[in-house]
């Protein structure tokens, strides 16, 4: 019975863990997406002894719109994920809380608004560095 009764809890553990994960941008087709600017506010290394050394948690944010700035994070192994830079963010059209990363720069369409932002982020960033000095 209890052999039983644990087979059924495990089954429905991994069921539900499985339905319940987040979809990967593969999971996607890339026409559902639209780029927009964004920047990365932090980058720390992963502190989960099964990750890759060089794996870090990146935090930014991103425009939906000049007036809609939502945040969201992703691991990545790669080497230059900095606080500040600048990022160009795949955001889902119907749903823009879907956001994915998509490289470093900035965006073929940004506006004016989003660029005096981005540059005001990097600024304050930089004095925050300076006075660490």
């Amino acid at each position: 019975m209890t052999r039983k009764l644990l087979g059924l809890l495990l089954c429905f553990l991994s069921i539900s863990l499985f339905t319940c994960r987040e979809k990967s941008f593969e999971e996607y087709d890339e026409s559902e997406f639209y780029k927009s600017q964004g920047i990365i506010l932090s980058a720390r290394q992963t502190k989960t002894i099964l990750d890759d050394p060089f794996m870090k948690e990146i935090k930014y944010e991103y425009f939906v719109n000049d007036s809609t700035i939502l945040r969201n994070s992703e691991n990545f192994s790669f080497i230059d994920m900095t606080r500040g830079v600048p990022i160009e963010v795949l955001v889902h059209k119907k749903n823009p809380k879907i956001s994915f990363y998509w490289r470093n720069g900035l965006s073929d369409s940004i506006t004016p608004y989003q660029l005096d932002y981005i540059r005001k982020k990097m600024d304050t960033i930089m004095v925050e560095f300076e006075n660490l000095k």
